[in-house]
């Protein structure tokens, strides 16, 4: 069920500014720790460790993070649209739950290189993406299927974190 807004949500500029704001501002936060040609120490780290067989190549990353962040900005602009009500609020709670957990997986598993931790992180963020779909499709059906795709991709970084940590010395 999409309600219509006409009591309590954001005008479209602000719910846009806002969802893309915390959007690019959990991409930036993450960013830092990252495997890339910044953090050549990082890469190196990373290119080291021994990987299952189902690890995607880099280019894959590169696809799969747009998508899913197009879905968080929408999702979040959808509910930051919808009238304000308990189910709005927890709805969007745990869409910012999702934003500080992206952000800080890349922390954890790169920056402080505990692969362990990081499928810890990976459980809660995977835990907090399911209560958004759930409490957002009593909002905005949009909403919640545009978080699906974070769902997925915490699913499938979940095992492959513990695969990881599995198969070296790390935390």
């Amino acid at each position: 069920m999409t309600k219509k807004t006409t009591n309590g949500g954001l005008s479209p500029r602000w719910s846009a500014g806002v969802a893309i704001g915390v959007v690019v501002g959990a991409l930036v936060v993450g960013g830092r720790a990252s495997p890339s040609p910044d953090n050549p120490k990082t890469k190196r780290w990373y290119d080291r460790l021994r990987k299952p067989a189902f690890t995607p190549p880099a280019p894959v990353f590169a696809l799969a993070w747009p998508v899913i962040q197009a879905g968080q900005a929408y999702s979040g602009y959808r509910l930051l649209r919808a009238d304000g009500s308990p189910e709005r609020n927890t709805a969007l709670a745990l869409w910012g739950a999702n934003q500080v957990g992206i952000a800080g997986w890349s922390e954890i598993f790169f920056g402080q290189r505990a692969p362990g931790w990081a499928t810890a992180g990976s459980a809660v963020v995977g835990g907090s993406a399911i209560g958004h779909v759930a409490a957002s499709r009593d909002v905005d059906q949009r909403a919640a299927i545009a978080g699906l795709p974070l769902v997925a991709w915490v699913g499938f970084a979940t095992l492959l974190a513990e695969e990881i940590w599995r198969r070296n010395d790390t935390v």
